[in-house]
């Protein structure tokens, strides 16, 4: 592997992230950590506060703590899909993230509009 210009002393490999080089499937643990993440605001903000997924307040709800507590509650004594499914119902899924982002994606979509290069 080599770099694709010349590198000087300015880069600093070494200030890297140690477990991108030491453990890199710890970066399969961020993405699913993401996907959970979305996946349990999405059931709290919709099932459980009837509140929209981008403006919701968990601040002091008993409700949300004991739904929070009965995820967390079976530690490693339970295959984490199935109680993310028992209690969500759903199976692990983007769908939540995708739906939060969906606004930010038509708005990227209009402002790239007619550009020869996009992400």
């Amino acid at each position: 592997m080599v770099p694709p210009t010349p590198r000087g002393e300015n880069f600093l490999d070494p200030a890297t992230k140690t477990h991108i080089n030491d453990d890199p499937a710890q970066y399969y643990d961020y993405a699913l950590s993401y996907i959970i993440l979305f996946q349990l605001h999405d059931h709290i903000a919709r099932k459980i506060l009837h509140q929209d997924p981008h403006a919701t307040n968990y601040y002091g709800n008993k409700e949300v703590g004991q739904f929070l507590q009965g995820i967390m509650r079976p530690g490693s004594s339970r295959d984490w899909r199935t109680v993310l499914k028992e209690k969500t119902g759903e199976d692990l899924s983007a769908r939540a993230m995708v739906a939060y982002f969906q606004p930010l994606m038509v708005y990227l979509k209009e402002q790239n509009k007619g550009r020869k290069y996009t992400m």
